[in-house]
């Protein structure tokens, strides 16, 4: 029980001792989506899966998953549930009390999946977020298993970049898969499309910068940071260009949204550092950055001189009203993300005037 290690769950999993509850989430998405299926592997075999295993898009009602837990497993040690996105803000409060004493009673032959996959992971480590995501985050870690997955380092993203790349009879050299991850963010789960593409294209041989260059689209981190500079510069015609182009490159709304939102985190926390005299990388140790993501820190902190922690404190209320918004309203999300490009605005504005 606890919060794990990606290596602590991996052995957890091969010991066939499983906890009651497992709750996954971080920057890296595939990596939460992996071991969610690999966790069900474990607890349900797949000639028993239709009777034993049940996936939810969406929060059922509390009583409807305490019936399902609380039944008996049919040629199976296990019964097995998955939830996508168990966000408390969109439950009454009733239904969030229900919960929270569900995680508490789970049977010893049932098997409860969370996977985060479009919550922002800020929001469960960020001292100025509200409480009742930590709640969720705390009633599963005591009754079960927590494991976050941060975007690995760069040596890591490469190697796993070169071995894919050569299963698909291509190969790509150190230098050009070190760029090929810088542009995808990190992110396993934009390099996996990526690769795909440039593998499918050049069919044998070595990948080069060129075809990277030509094939992988303008990395959505470059065009938040553009982006965000245009705000701090107060200038929003410029802002929302750049947003239109990045929606033109058709990168998903919650991809730009949760880009956008890990900046100013990442600004707030360089700005909380240069408050306590701290330099960017004993900020970045503080913060758990490390790897791939220590360079965030070095950015943010060159950015953050000028601008004022309320301000920024301010940025991180819209962005979390927005993301609540995001996850539970029938709005447009171009249009949430675009509204709250025009309250960021609005605050610079403000901030300028003070």
């Amino acid at each position: 029980m606890g919060r794990l290690t990606e290596t602590q769950l991996k052995n957890e999993l091969k010991s066939g001792a499983l906890s009651r509850i497992y709750f996954l989430y971080g920057e890296e998405d595939f990596l939460v989506k992996t071991y969610a299926g690999r966790i069900v592997d474990a607890a349900v075999r797949e000639e028993v899966r239709d009777m034993n295993f049940i996936k939810f898009t969406d929060a059922p009602r509390s009583a409807e998953l305490a019936d399902y837990l609380d039944g008996v497993p049919v040629f199976s040690e296990y019964k097995c549930a998955l939830i996508t996105d168990l966000d408390l803000d969109r439950l009454d409060a009733a239904e969030q009390k229900n919960y929270l004493a569900l995680l508490k009673n789970i049977p010893e032959s049932s098997v409860l999946i969370i996977e985060q996959l479009h919550i922002n992971p800020a929001v469960y480590n960020d001292k100025k977020i509200k409480e009742k995501p930590k709640k969720l985050l705390e009633a599963a870690e005591k009754n079960g298993a927590i494991c976050e997955f941060k975007f690995l380092s760069t040596d890591r993203v490469c190697t796993q970049i070169r071995k894919k790349i050569e299963r698909a009879g291509c190969t790509i050299s150190g230098e050009n898969a070190a760029f090929l991850a810088e542009e995808c963010g990190m992110s396993l789960t934009v390099l996996g499309n990526e690769i795909e593409k440039l593998c499918a294209y050049r069919q044998s041989g070595e990948i080069t910068k060129d075809d990277m260059n030509a094939l992988v689209p303008k990395r959505a981190d470059a065009g938040i940071y553009t982006l965000s500079d245009a705000l701090f510069e107060g200038k929003t015609q410029k802002a929302f260009e750049i947003l239109d182009e990045l929606f033109i490159q058709q990168f998903d709304e919650h991809k730009i949204f949760f880009t956008l939102s890990g900046y100013f985190v990442d600004l707030y926390r360089a700005k909380l550092g240069k408050l306590a005299e701290k330099n960017y990388s004993e900020t970045a140790q503080a913060f758990g950055y490390y790897g791939g993501r220590s360079y965030a820190v070095k950015y943010a902190y060159q950015k953050a001189a000028k601008l004022p922690l309320r301000y920024l404190g301010d940025c991180l209320t819209v962005l979390y009203r927005t993301n609540k918004l995001l996850n539970s309203s029938k709005m447009n999300r171009r249009t949430l993300v675009e509204s709250a490009i025009a309250e960021i605005s609005m605050l610079k504005k403000t901030d300028d005037q003070n």
